[in-house]
C-alpha cells in the first residue's frame, strides 16, 4: 500500500516526464534502475564487454522477458474468456506473442528507434519484438510482476489488441496453418489459382513441406485459402 502511494506520487511528480518515446502515465510507473533499460535496448552487435568477460546485450533480458509476458497474456485471456478451452486460449496467447505482432508492437511505441546495434538490422524482422521482451524483463526486474502487469494489462491491450479481432483469429484456419507450420518447422505453401466460368471461382492447393496435404474451393481467393486451410488443419493429426 506504502508503496503504491509513493508510486503515485513520483508520477504526479514526473507527470510529464517520458521515457524511450513513452509518457510516464503510459508506463504507469516512474523506471528506478535506467541501466536495465538501456540493456534491454543494447543488440549483441554492440554487446558491451564486463571485467570478468561476459558480454552485455539484451538477449538474458529477452528471455525473461519472454517468460514474464507469455504468463502475464495467459492469465489476461484466462480472464478474458472464462468459457473457452485451452486450445482456444493457446491460439489466442500464440497470436499476440508472435515476433510479427511483437515487432510491429515495438515499432508503434518507439522502440525500434531507441535499439543500439552496430550492424544494419532493418533486414532483421525479429529484433524489435526480441527488444520489447527484453523491454518487459527490464520492468519486471525493475518494478516487480504487479506493474509489469499493469503496464501490459492497462496501457499495451487497449491500444494495440481489439478483444473482437482477437476473437476473430480462431477462426482464421490460413493463420492458424501458418503459425502451425512456424512452431513445427514445417514449410506450408498455398498454391491459388482461378477458375472462369465456375461458381466456386478460386482453386487452392496446399503443400506442407512439399508435400500436397489439401484442395478446396471458394468464391473468392480468401475463401478458397481458409477452406482449405480448415481441410489441413483437420487432417494436422496424420502430418
Amino acid at each position: 500500500m506504502v508503496r503504491q502511494v509513493i508510486q503515485s506520487i513520483k508520477l504526479f511528480v514526473h507527470r510529464n516526464g517520458r521515457f524511450y518515446g513513452l509518457s510516464l502515465s503510459q508506463l504507469g510507473f516512474v523506471p528506478h534502475n535506467k541501466g536495465l533499460y538501456r540493456l534491454a535496448l543494447l543488440h549483441k552487435s554492440a554487446a558491451q564487454k564486463t571485467s570478468n568477460g561476459t558480454m552485455l546485450n539484451y538477449e538474458r533480458l529477452e528471455f525473461l522477458g519472454d517468460a514474464i509476458l507469455g504468463a502475464i497474456v495467459a492469465e489476461l485471456l484466462y480472464k478474458f474468456f472464462p468459457n473457452q478451452d485451452e486450445g482456444f486460449l493457446t491460439r489466442l496467447r500464440s497470436k499476440i506473442v508472435s515476433r510479427e505482432s511483437l515487432n510491429d508492437l515495438a515499432i508503434h511505441i518507439g522502440l525500434d528507434k531507441a535499439v543500439v546495434a552496430k550492424s544494419d538490422i532493418s533486414h532483421n524482422k525479429h529484433v524489435y519484438g526480441d527488444v520489447f521482451e527484453a523491454f518487459v524483463g527490464a520492468i519486471f526486474l525493475d518494478q516487480g510482476f504487479a506493474n509489469t502487469k499493469r503496464f501490459i494489462e492497462k496501457f499495451i491491450f487497449p491500444n494495440f489488441f481489439d478483444i473482437k479481432d482477437l476473437v476473430a483469429v480462431d477462426t482464421n484456419y490460413k493463420s492458424q496453418l501458418l503459425e502451425w507450420g512456424q512452431k513445427y518447422k514445417k514449410e506450408v505453401c498455398f498454391q491459388t489459382s482461378p477458375r472462369p466460368s465456375r461458381r466456386n471461382k478460386f482453386w487452392c492447393t496446399i503443400t506442407v513441406g512439399g508435400e500436397e496435404k489439401g484442395r478446396s474451393f471458394g468464391t473468392s481467393k480468401k475463401e478458397a485459402e481458409q477452406n482449405t486451410a480448415k481441410v489441413v488443419l483437420d487432417s494436422l493429426v496424420n502430418i
